[in-house]
């Protein structure tokens, strides 16, 4: 029996390796060679120096011939091989005098004759790891993300005053926040995997996606097995209380502000890694205009984190701790991104981000109907619609 059931194993295994073999080198397929494909992943500017991170997406193993700087042929120094292998890497180093602050396209050709090119919008000094370089992108970071995220836990003691429908409308309006900060973290991250050609992006991205939703879900459904009672019979223990009165906050109650916290840091991290690799090679060049955008986009985070405890008597040190999950991750992805060429932890950052919201925006809902609020009532409605437009519009300023 088990020998029988190990041949129908391997038989499957054994025709599929048949048929590859067979399109590899079959005469039928003979003269169709891809395309190369190579894309300059990242573009240093040092002293009278330029060095240019590429990296082969192509199917075949492909030649380096020629670089060149706004079609002008240079020299240059590859390593560790002018041949690249499928995904490997190399970096090209070009000594040339550049001109800070102005533009250039960078281009590389392959044996066959193929350019590809990048374009830099303005030359910038590369950032080298040094405590004047880190304090610089902590504060881009504080700016960005800390900041922020504490302005809108400001709005916790106002939302603790207001009545039932109100709160309930205030968590309908986290959801709709929520709701749009995940697809423009899915919008980010496919833009990403489009600029570096990440390889598989668009089945990666979804799959991400998916596996942070159902991963987070089977951990909750975990946690509220290991307690007495439904799902939510932690956090109905707040529905009762619709005299105004405080209460200490619940296990569950706590579990979706701190999920908040997690998925919108998650969010910010992946957000720090673009702006972090978008200064470190002068794509980017940040205004006070834009910090101003980023304040005001960012601000939101925070009353999204504080909406699911308006009924519950908080310690400033949650509040503390809920805000350094969300912003402080921004810092490190910055570190991360102005650094180090990672375009692919960009990608998987945000997907990740963006299933961890989404499964926060399930369990608020969740909460609703713990709490026997109906989710089709026009205030919960117009709160959704709220949250919608006012993430869109304060992103417009970004």
């Amino acid at each position: 029996m088990r020998v029988t059931m190990l041949i129908l194993a391997v038989v499957p295994i054994l025709l599929l390796a048949g048929v590859v073999y067979y399109i590899t080198y079959s005469p039928m397929f003979d003269g169709r060679e891809p395309l190369p494909s190579i894309v300059i992943e990242r573009v240093e500017f040092k002293l009278n120096l330029i060095v240019v991170h590429i990296r082969n997406v192509g199917q075949d193993a492909v030649t380096i011939a020629q670089a060149d700087i706004d079609d002008a042929p240079v020299d240059a120094i590859i390593t560790p091989t002018n041949v690249l292998q499928r995904l490997s890497s190399a970096q090209l180093m070009i000594n040339y005098r550049w001109v800070e602050g102005r533009p250039y396209e960078i281009g590389v050709t392959t044996s066959d004759g193929t350019r590809f090119a990048s374009t830099v919008e303005a030359a910038t000094p590369a950032p080298e790891p040094s405590t004047e370089q880190l304090l610089y992108f902590a504060l881009l970071g504080t700016y960005v993300g800390v900041i922020p995220v504490a302005l809108g836990l400001l709005w916790f003691p106002l939302m603790q005053r207001v009545g039932e429908r109100w709160n309930e409308f205030f968590l309908s309006l986290t959801a709709g926040l929520l709701a749009l900060l995940a697809i423009d973290a899915v919008v980010e991250a496919f833009e990403t995997a489009d600029r570096f050609a990440v390889v598989g992006g668009e089945v990666l991205i979804p799959a991400i996606i998916i596996s942070t939703f159902l991963l987070l879900l089977l951990t909750m459904n975990r946690a509220d097995d290991s307690k007495s009672g439904s799902r939510y019979s932690s956090i109905r223990t707040d529905a009762t209380q619709k005299t105004g009165e405080y209460v200490s906050p619940t296990r569950g109650v706590l579990y979706i502000a701190y999920m908040v916290a997690v998925g919108i840091g998650l969010h910010n991290l992946g957000e720090g890694l673009a702006i972090g690799a978008a200064l470190a090679v002068g794509a980017v060049a940040l205004s006070k205009f834009l910090m101003i955008g980023f304040t005001i986009h960012n601000t939101t985070e925070g009353f999204a984190i504080a909406s699911p405890m308006v009924r519950s008597q908080v310690r400033i040190t949650h509040l503390a701790i809920l805000g350094m999950i969300a912003g402080i991750p921004t810092i490190i992805g910055a570190w991360i991104g102005g650094f180090m060429n990672m375009p692919m932890a960009s990608v998987v950052f945000l997907a990740v981000g963006a299933g961890a919201i989404l499964q926060v925006v399930y369990a608020i809902f969740g909460l609703m109907r713990g709490r026997g609020a109906v989710i089709s009532s026009r205030h919960n409605i117009a709160g959704v619609v709220t949250g919608i437009l006012v993430m869109y519009v304060t992103g417009i300023f970004v």
